[in-house]
């Protein structure tokens, strides 16, 4: 089972997940869960291939956040009690978060599979009750810091049986934003966005390389190991589609973005832990991110989740988490094959039982290791009460309190990391 999978549902629900990926044909653990039917289902595919050029460009006086100069943005990452996890970052790591990273979903979890679902915008409630997104960012702004918003575009339902045995679809799909059915809630969110006036950061997939796992066949709706063709069935015959889906969808709404005016939103986009590792169970040569980047021209930021344990407890803490090279490296260096664009760890932290104290591998990972990776630009560390609940993410010191001095230490005390983010235009 991948780590997006865990992640999938840290807004509830996590048993109802693990058994669904339990009895999933795709989750066997003896299986890759993205493996080819037949080596001939990419008889036309290629590794050679040229994106098309750009159809939009960006303003010359649009405000992005630009990695600096100094070091590594640190922040916090959190869901459902946001307000209050920062001000624990605050506390923690006696420094102000740079960036708070969350998520607002085109769709509620109880409504990605019912028929005319409510789209929410930036105007809605959060999942931290009684505030809106764009309140949210503009309370981060004020406080000097920037909200990046994860702003899902959610193909699947990982938690139904339904879904993964294909006896019910999400009712909001990539092919039907690519028909233009959703442009109009585009552009309203878009206006919004601009409205905010001070910049604000937006992806939108959690974990695109698993979304566009499930984009391909001629209906861009099903998985990369159930359809016959991988490429032949949407746009370049030489394109793996669900990627070459997933890249169309981002020019598209970036496109729609430029075209009223929004100049304040830094785009990113970001894989899963463990990306490209050639040992993970998710792991393809056609979900490689040539495949599904957009270009310069529209992405800002690019990256991956990075889940991890120390290689020196002798415990098994998680079958899903791996060592910080393999959570990140196979994934750090297919980026630098691709773009020079700086590398944002959204989902980051080390996994844990609360019995094992993570203190050492914390010092390793945020004193060694990412000032050791010059395109590693900005991390959100997940510290939130859903996620210990959930997934094996105990709250930073809980109940091991030397990890707190620990992070104060190799973060909050430490040059290489930076708490207030700089803008300026784009490069």
């Amino acid at each position: 089972m991948s780590s997006h999978a865990l992640r999938r549902r840290l807004r509830g629900g996590c048993i109802a997940l693990l058994a669904a990926l339990i009895a999933a044909p795709l989750s066997a653990a003896d299986k890759n869960e993205f493996r080819l039917k037949d080596a001939a289902a990419a008889a036309s595919c290629r590794n050679d291939v040229k994106a098309p050029p750009a159809r939009t460009h960006e303003a010359a006086d649009a405000i992005k956040v630009l990695p600096s100069d100094r070091g590594i943005y640190a922040g916090v990452y959190s869901i459902g009690t946001t307000r209050a996890d920062i001000a624990e970052f605050k506390r923690k790591t006696q420094q102000p978060p740079a960036i708070v990273f969350s998520f607002h979903d085109w769709v509620i979890d109880d409504e990605v599979m019912k028929s005319n679902p409510t789209l929410r915008d930036l105007n809605a409630e959060m999942e931290d009750k009684g505030i809106s997104a764009l309140e949210l960012a503009r309370q981060v702004s004020k406080d000097g810091g920037v909200l990046a918003l994860t702003w899902a575009l959610q193909c699947c339902e990982f938690s139904s049986y339904a879904w993964w045995f294909g006896l019910k679809e999400a009712e909001v799909t990539v092919p039907k934003v690519l028909r233009g059915e959703y442009d109009e809630y585009i552009r309203r969110v878009a206006r919004q966005a601009k409205s905010l006036g001070s910049p604000i950061m937006l992806s939108l997939f959690a974990e695109f390389n698993w979304q566009g796992a499930f984009a391909f066949g001629k209906d861009g709706t099903s998985a990369i190991s159930r359809v016959d063709d991988i490429c032949g069935q949407y746009g370049d015959p030489a394109w793996p589609d669900g990627p070459e889906r997933i890249r169309d969808v981002h020019r598209h709404v970036i496109d729609i973005f430029r075209n009223e005016g929004v100049k304040n939103v830094t785009w990113f986009m970001y894989a899963n832990s463990g990306y490209m590792d050639p040992k993970a169970k998710d792991f393809s040569p056609w979900l490689h991110p040539r495949f599904f980047y957009p270009g310069d021209e529209y992405m800002d930021w690019v990256g991956q989740s990075a889940y991890f344990v120390d290689p020196k407890w002798t415990q098994v803490v998680s079958k899903d988490a791996s060592t910080i090279d393999r959570a990140l490296g196979a994934g750090y260096a297919a980026w630098g094959e691709v773009t020079q664009r700086p590398i944002f760890l959204p989902e980051f932290g080390p996994v844990g039982d609360m019995k094992v104290n993570r203190s050492a591998v914390l010092d390793n990972v945020m004193t060694h290791v990412l000032p050791s990776m010059p395109r590693v630009r900005a991390v959100t560390l997940a510290d939130f009460l859903i996620a210990e609940i959930c997934c094996q993410m105990p709250r930073l010191g809980n109940p091991h309190t030397e990890e707190i001095d620990t992070w104060r230490r190799a973060v909050g005390g430490n040059p290489a990391y930076v708490f207030r983010p700089k803008t300026g235009a784009p490069k």
